[in-house]
């Protein structure tokens, strides 16, 4: 989730910020339309469904889960029945990374305790994480140019973060809950260990959030990962936030939950040059007055030279922002952002009328909703980035809303996509299964975690009325996973 991290999972051997991140998310020249369990909405091509009616649930021998009823559905199918691969045509291939049928159970919400207390920060929240190899990756580069959510309960699922790995991520399970998939352990440089191990997922490639589209990357445009660039895996969290009129503990289901990456090879790939990266941008300090109809919030981000440094020098000095996802919950209502130069701000992305939890969620074509020609988005090294974010905290309980991921709390903040961005292995690995060298976080004050270009702003803003607290460095980030930008 992107929220503070819960208290029962927060772990001492992780320090500072980098155990603090968190969140990040279509509508570009051609969007893939959003599924539900693995079900099209009308004709055409469907993915890979595990759960089909006429099909006994099938029992991965590795699991220790077993079926003790109807009110506890079968836990796990075999997981390589999940990597399901489909050509489009000779170039072109849909790969279902769908969790194995994985029961939502006390391992993703917290088990009852024999004292009647419950485990974790709130049963409603929950996570899960999935890896695999990206087919083909070891072998030959790639162009992934579409992403498409899918989600056995829509009304649960709060958010889905996909990271690009290196082969490191074969160390994890295939299927992993707890602290290490909630706070994104797996994205955390262990820099107490022997020779500084370094984590084997350090970029966001994409994220979905409740209610939006899936996104199709534009014309000439691609993620780029395979053989030379670093990235030959994907693991991915998915964020669990189950209404409130359900009681708990939650009645565990059987969960497909994942993404359906559309991967291009060959002429295909080469015939989108453009590497796009992700930048996201989040507060994660951010409290607000309640009782307010019309409450803005406002914070700054970069500038970006050092951290975006071999971007810049690849583009030319420039990089150009394509796609935003603009994120809040149900009490925002307005969504700016833009660029601030000489003293002046540049917006280039406006919801004026935002609603959260819908297709504003999306990831939407820059400019958007602003009176300007249709110049592509370009941002320099010195450049900063605004964001203001416009609240109705009317019906809120309690003096103040802060920053989360649970029912109450809200958020501001963004995912963007841009090109270019350099995605090379490190010298000395064997292209495929070489490391993404990318500017290391400083430790200066921009080092809040260990993904590239992923930020978060911990500025404390004075806001009239209500009192700041502090909230330790380590806690305030992450509770889960969806992910930004920031200073």
């Amino acid at each position: 989730p992107r929220g503070r991290k819960p208290a029962a999972w927060r772990a001492s051997s992780w320090t500072g910020g980098a155990a603090s991140v968190a969140l990040i998310l279509l509508v570009l020249g051609g969007l893939a339309s959003s599924r539900e369990g693995g079900a099209a909405r009308g004709g055409g091509w469907r993915p890979h469904d595990p759960r089909s009616a006429d099909a006994r649930p099938v029992v991965d021998p590795r699991s220790t889960l077993t079926v003790d009823g109807p009110d506890r559905p079968v836990a796990v199918g075999a997981a390589e029945e999940m990597a399901h691969v489909e050509a489009v045509d000779a170039e072109t291939e849909r790969w279902s990374m769908l969790l194995p049928a994985t029961s939502a159970d006390h391992r993703v919400f917290g088990r009852p305790r024999g004292n009647g207390k419950l485990a974790g920060p709130d049963q409603r929240l929950g996570f899960a994480c999935h890896r695999r190899a990206i087919p083909r990756a070891l072998d030959e580069p790639l162009s992934i140019v579409g992403f498409e959510p899918v989600t056995t309960r829509p009304e649960a699922t709060h958010h889905i973060t996909a990271f690009g790995c290196d082969a490191g991520a074969e160390s994890l399970p295939e299927t992993f809950f707890g602290a290490t998939c909630a706070v994104w352990a797996f994205t955390v440089n262990k820099e107490n260990e022997e020779g500084g191990k370094k984590a084997p997922c350090r970029v966001m490639i994409y994220a979905y959030d409740k209610g939006a589209s899936g996104f199709r990357t534009p014309e000439g445009t691609a993620v780029k990962v395979g053989k030379g660039t670093g990235i030959t895996h994907v693991v991915y969290q998915v964020h669990y936030l189950v209404p409130m009129d359900e009681t708990v503990p939650i009645k565990p289901w059987a969960d497909s939950s994942g993404i359906v990456f559309e991967i291009a090879r060959g002429e295909a790939h080469r015939s989108r040059p453009k590497s796009l990266g992700v930048m996201a941008a989040m507060h994660t300090l951010m409290q607000l007055r309640t009782g307010e109809a019309k409450l803005p919030f406002s914070y700054t981000v970069g500038p970006f030279r050092d951290r975006l440094a071999p971007d810049f020098e690849a583009g030319a000095g420039k990089v150009t922002l394509v796609a935003a996802h603009l994120h809040g919950h149900h009490m925002l209502k307005r969504y700016e952002t833009g660029l601030v130069r000489g003293g002046k701000q540049e917006p280039f992305g406006v919801i004026p009328a935002y609603r959260g939890y819908g297709p504003d969620q999306s990831f939407h074509p820059l400019p958007l909703g602003v009176e300007r020609d249709a110049a592509p988005v370009t941002m320099g090294p010195d450049d900063v980035m605004y964001i203001t974010c416009t609240f109705d905290t009317s019906d809120a309980s309690g003096d103040r809303v802060d920053y989360g991921v649970a029912h109450g709390a809200e958020m501001c903040g963004q995912i963007l996509y841009y090109h270019p961005f350099v995605s090379k292995a490190e010298a000395g690995g064997d292209g495929g299964a070489g490391r993404l060298v990318r500017p290391e976080p400083t430790s200066g004050e921009d080092r809040d975690n260990d993904l590239y270009n992923v930020f978060f702003n911990v500025t404390k803003i004075p806001t009239e009325g209500v009192e700041q607290d502090m909230v330790e460095g380590a806690a305030h980030a992450l509770a889960g996973a969806s992910q930004f930008i920031v200073n």
